[in-house]
């Protein structure tokens, strides 16, 4: 029976030289091969005087080197054991200063024989570190290994690949007869360091002469063991060379790597480790609180003596925390060590800084286990000087991306553009991009290596010229996304153009930020390039914010399709809530666009401009008419919308229904031809409208109801909210009350999340009629109230027509409460409603 291997204790930790282990509470810690050395060195001799020149002997053996490697080697061991742990005697040398015990480790794989322990061999510590979360990924991994005898955990900084594969280790050690072994790869320098390091662990004693990987093979051909190769990043080609050499010559070897990189490798499997699991949008506390990022942060709180709180405050809290830390193991856990110092919210507000924050004391040293930019540091270091130059430029987008959108950016005259995504695409292999394969693969810096980016691309001195290029970038985007909205469906799909564009808010949004700042010309094209997606996604009130800042700053030489852009985008963020402002705008939008002979363009500003007289009006017939005179049938449905229901508002507001209702039918046919579902829903609601008016209530609630279903699930729209407020006006009509109720609630549970400027205020007086028939006078008056003060702001004096009929339906209802002085004063209360208040009180007649 072989003798067992030594082993050395001393306060919290455990020296095992055969194996090349340093262990503090059973945990492996990183030392640099040399740094190994003098420990074992000093260690062995605990107590004594070992002079410079003893160490050289001991550890440079046949090398000529500087003699002050000693002193960085034994400053690298202070920071890890303690200042006290090693003394400086004068002139002489260096002494171990703490006790040491000796003891005997398990042996080695060389020398065990079969029932000699119940206990596996191997290195893992006999605890491992809980796993929170990553039961699917544990699962998988350990799927993998068992149909693959070479797998990798790949994933980004900090993600959490460590915890994963020594988790995978501990569960599978009594799987193999000699062992599970952990390898860390993290301080070799060089690839021919990786075997000595496996055949020194492992007690495999060099044979002289002998190759040391042909060694290694053929002394581990008989043995069924796990190798655990951790932080392969930087040595990933000799790695996979290595581990696809021992798991072809051997029957029972597995070898699990840990890396950024894949292996390239034909016996290699792989698992990307994304981050750990968020909550989804609209969770419940309970739900939120079960998901494995607020799970580690709130497991970590309690260790660090904060536990989190289980209120619904606290938990919100929280998972703002790991949304903005995009899910990242390691900065979650970096963050729940700042809790006792700072608590959730004072956390919250400093996570702009985090690359400072999470770390350690100024007195422990930073390293990729305790400081996120530490981690950051390494993979950065690893990347090519292109590769670099890319990533740091990458900084400047803030949300998701397409390859080709990001090259068109980033690239110059030194970076051409199929460089740059070769680059990208070699950056999402290194895991450093998130990639969402939901449809087309978009791509994005998680937040917290996004702002490490932004460090770097402002220490470089190129900032400013690439975020001009990503504002000049983003604007010829958002030309395409422009000329692509007035298409006939071009992606073939309801809703398809807003859910291609949509994921380019962030960018958008960062890009004119950029431009108003510096480039106020650009910013302004942008702006009505952009103009479409501000309406799709029912952000009026920015788009107005955004086109107002911008109006002042307009400068004579702008051309002039860029001004009819801008101005046509103005038009359309005040269209229905301010429709003086609208007029305005889109009357010299048309100026603009007939100077361009842009006979679509035009057509579109005056159908706008008439539209917001919202009555029949001359002023809005004279512009109907100039709308009329080019249009051209041929345009698709979603041009030819415009003008024509505009033309049917006016032909309704002016008495002609019966004209109007044939007009839109020929649209709804002309909509379903094309597709155009937001034109279907519009033109849908706008006949239940009439339809109602006209006594055709029976036909409007069928109507209404077919067109229910046909909604788009989780996606609001003014459109929906009219096509509800209108059904329960022609339900309400027929006396079905109960039936309006259910409709108003199922329009809350859709739309209460709609913006405040969706037209929501027109309906309050018919809102305010369902609660009166339902016994909340109180509350129908307060709707009476803030519907009066709402037409005043926005310059709407008159009506349309059910608009009125509900309003001197409700005024009749709200005279039957027998005080007079009562109903004044909550209708005076409605009047100091905002619009969202008012809105939740309009809903609340849904139950």
């Amino acid at each position: 029976m072989p003798a067992p291997t030594v082993l050395y204790r001393f306060g919290d930790f455990e020296l095992q030289p055969g194996q090349r282990l340093l262990l503090r509470h059973g945990q492996p810690l990183t030392l640099t091969a040399r740094a190994f050395g003098v420990l074992v060195a000093l260690v062995e001799r605990a107590g004594q005087l070992v002079s410079k020149d003893e160490l050289m002997q001991l550890v440079w053996a046949g090398l000529v080197v500087e003699e002050n490697n000693i002193a960085v080697h034994v400053a690298q061991l202070r920071k890890l054991l303690g200042a006290p742990a090693i003394s400086t005697i004068a002139g002489c040398g260096y002494r171990f200063a703490l006790e040491v015990s000796r003891g005997a480790a398990q042996p080695a794989v060389a020398g065990r024989e079969s029932g000699e322990s119940d206990e596996p061999p191997g290195n893992l510590p006999a605890r491992a570190p809980a796993l929170i979360g990553r039961a699917a990924e544990l699962a998988e991994l350990g799927a993998l290994l068992d149909a693959h005898p070479l797998v990798t955990v790949c994933g980004g900084p900090g993600v959490g690949k460590t915890h994963l594969a020594m988790a995978a280790a501990t569960r599978r050690r009594a799987r193999h007869r000699d062992g599970s072994w952990w390898i860390d790869l993290a301080p070799l320098t060089d690839g021919a360091q990786i075997a000595p390091l496996i055949a020194g662990t492992l007690g495999l004693k060099p044979v002289a002469g002998e190759d040391t990987l042909a060694a290694l093979v053929r002394r581990l051909k008989p043995r069924s063991l796990l190798l655990v190769l951790d932080n392969a990043d930087h040595l990933a080609p000799e790695v996979a060379r290595l581990a696809g050499a021992l798991v072809q010559a051997t029957p029972r070897v597995s070898v699990l790597v840990t890396s950024q990189v894949p292996l390239r490798d034909p016996a290699h499997r792989l698992l990307r480790l994304g981050p750990l699991g968020l909550p989804p949008e609209g969770a419940s506390i309970d739900e939120a609180a079960r998901c494995d990022a607020v799970q580690l942060l709130a497991e970590r709180a309690a260790g660090a003596g904060s536990p989190l709180a289980g209120d619904a405050r606290s938990i919100d809290a929280a998972t703002d925390i790991c949304r903005r830390l995009d899910g990242n193991a390691l900065a979650i856990e970096l963050a729940a060590a700042r809790l006792p110092a700072l608590g959730l919210a004072a956390l919250a507000e400093r996570l702009q800084q985090r690359l400072g924050l999470l770390a350690p004391l100024p007195q422990v040293p930073a390293s990729r286990q305790n400081a996120l930019a530490a981690a950051l540091d390494w993979s950065h270091g690893l990347l090519s000087p292109a590769e670099q130059q890319v990533f740091r430029r990458l900084g400047v987008f803030p949300g998701a991306f397409e390859l080709d959108r990001a090259a068109l950016c980033l690239a110059d005259d030194d970076l051409p553009a199929p460089r740059v995504i070769e680059t990208l695409l070699d950056l999402a292999d290194r895991s450093l991009l998130s990639v969402d394969r939901a449809s087309a693969p978009r791509y994005r810096l998680p937040e917290s290596i996004r702002l490490y980016a932004l460090d770097k691309l402002q220490a470089s001195g190129e900032a400013a010229a690439v975020r001009a290029a990503f504002a000049r970038g983003m604007c010829a985007v958002f030309d395409e996304a422009y000329e692509d909205h007035w298409r006939s469906n071009p992606q073939g799909a309801p809703g398809a153009w807003r859910d291609r564009w949509a994921p380019e808010l962030d960018d958008l949004r960062a890009a004119l930020d950029e431009a108003t700042a510096n480039d106020p010309d650009r910013a302004v094209a942008l702006y009505g390039s952009a103009s479409p997606l501000w309406g799709a996604l029912l952000l009026h009130a920015e788009a107005r914010e955004r086109g107002e800042a911008l109006v002042g700053r307009l400068s004579g030489g702008l051309p002039v399709r860029v001004l009819a852009r801008f101005w046509e985008g103005v038009a359309r963020a005040h269209s229905t809530e301010y429709p003086q402002r609208c007029r305005a705008a889109a009357e010299l939008a048309a100026q603009r666009y007939a100077e361009l002979g842009d006979a679509r363009g035009e057509y579109l500003a005056w159908a706008e401009f008439a539209l917001n007289w919202r009555l029949d009006h001359p002023e809005a017939r004279r512009a109907l008419a100039r709308a009329k005179a080019i249009e051209d049938p041929r345009w698709p449905a979603p041009v030819l919308v415009h003008g024509r229901t505009t033309e049917a508002v006016l032909d309704f507001t002016g008495g002609d229904a019966e004209r109007a209702r044939e007009a839109l039918l020929s649209l709804a046919l002309l909509c379903e031809r094309d597709g155009y579902l937001e034109g279907t829903l519009r033109t849908g609601a706008n006949l239940v409208d009439i339809d109602r008016h006209t006594g055709r209530s029976a036909d409007a609630i069928r109507r209404g109801e077919a067109l229910l279903p046909r909604l788009p699930p989780g996606r609001a729209s003014a459109n929906e909210f009219t096509l509800f407020a209108n059904l329960v006006g022609a339900l309400l009509d027929q006396g079905e009350v109960v039936r309006a109720r259910a409709v108003v609630g199922e329009c809350a549970r859709r739309l209460r999340r709609l913006p405040e400027d969706s037209c929501m205020w027109s309906m309050l007086d018919l809102f305010g009629v369902l609660h009166a028939l339902s016994g909340r006078t109180d509350a129908a008056a307060r709707l009476a109230g803030a519907s009066a003060h709402n037409y005043r702001e926005r310059g709407r004096l008159v009506r349309q027509p059910n608009e009125e009929a509900d309003r001197a339906r409700l005024a009749g209802l709200l005279a039957r409460h027998p005080d007079a002085a009562e109903l004044a004063a909550w209708q005076a209360e409605g009047e100091l409603l905002s619009i969202a208040e008012a809105c939740e009180l309009a809903f609340e007649a849904g139950g």
